[in-house]
């Protein structure tokens, strides 16, 4: 049993066939025999059958079934089409009237309430399909499209009814516009000349590199050494201290060539 009519309609749907076409009924599910069919199977088939049927689109399809006048008794399906016909468009329709949207150059919303707009000039489903085909459409291959469109939306529609939803209408999305109201609402103020000069000028010193102040950098200058200051650790003098002399390379680890040694002397050679 589906979540959208209860096992009560299905038995009432039972009971007016029964009621109107008794003898096609007792025929088509004979109660007793070898080919008797349980009614417990008999609404099993019609609840499945009628999967994703409104209740309101549910009883529709009772009234019509009792004032069609039709002498041969409808199957559960064309039950179902009797329910949800007037709901949803057909493949063909909605082909038609997809043509006609791809021809409509200004939409227009219909007032179906007081100040409440809605468009009425494609179905969301058809719109849809509509765009899977809008290349071949393009590229003038109306028939490929016209064929593609009708298998697609069979299947849209197929599975939109199984999840009971019902047609809605395509709503075109806003497009922003600039009003008038905000023009009115930007106010522009202009400054007094005298102090419009002001900031120009001031602009132009800026930009003018000549007259831009630069500040000086500071200058370094060096803090020179009073002559009476000693020097410290001088090496002795190799001609007036040669023993002196050599010992502090000694000591340092300085390499004084064998000539130079010679000349100072030859100590410590």
């Amino acid at each position: 049993m589906n979540n959208l009519i209860c096992q009560n309609d299905i038995k009432m749907l039972i009971a007016t066939l029964r009621t109107i076409y008794a003898t096609q009924f007792n025929k088509n599910f004979p109660m007793d025999g070898k080919n008797a069919i349980p009614m417990n199977i008999v609404e099993q088939i019609a609840s499945n059958t009628l999967a994703g049927v409104m209740p309101h689109q549910f009883q529709r399809g009772l009234v019509l079934l009792s004032t069609s006048g039709k002498t041969f008794m409808p199957s559960f399906a064309e039950f179902r089409t009797m329910c949800i016909g007037q709901d949803w468009w057909n493949a063909e329709k909605a082909w038609v009237k997809a043509c006609e949207y791809t021809k409509i150059t200004e939409h227009k919303a219909v007032e179906i309430e007081k100040d409440v707009f809605q468009f009425q000039e494609i179905t969301t489903i058809a719109k849809f399909a509509l765009d899977q085909v809008s290349l071949l459409i393009n590229d003038g291959e109306m028939h490929r499209a016209k064929e593609e469109f009708v298998k697609l939306y069979g299947e849209y529609l197929a599975e939109a009814q199984l999840k009971g939803r019902v047609q809605e209408w395509y709503q075109e999305p806003k497009q922003l516009a600039w009003s008038n109201d905000q023009e009115k609402q930007i106010e522009h103020n202009p400054l007094p000349n005298a102090e419009a000069q002001k900031h120009l000028e001031a602009l132009k010193q800026k930009m003018n590199v000549r007259n831009r102040h630069i500040r000086k950098p500071q200058e370094l200058k060096p803090t020179p050494k009073p002559l009476s200051t000693l020097i410290t650790n001088e090496w002795p003098d190799p001609f007036d201290q040669p023993d002196a002399y050599l010992k502090q390379c000694e000591l340092d680890g300085c390499v004084v060539p064998a000539t130079i040694r010679k000349q100072l002397g030859g100590r410590h050679v």
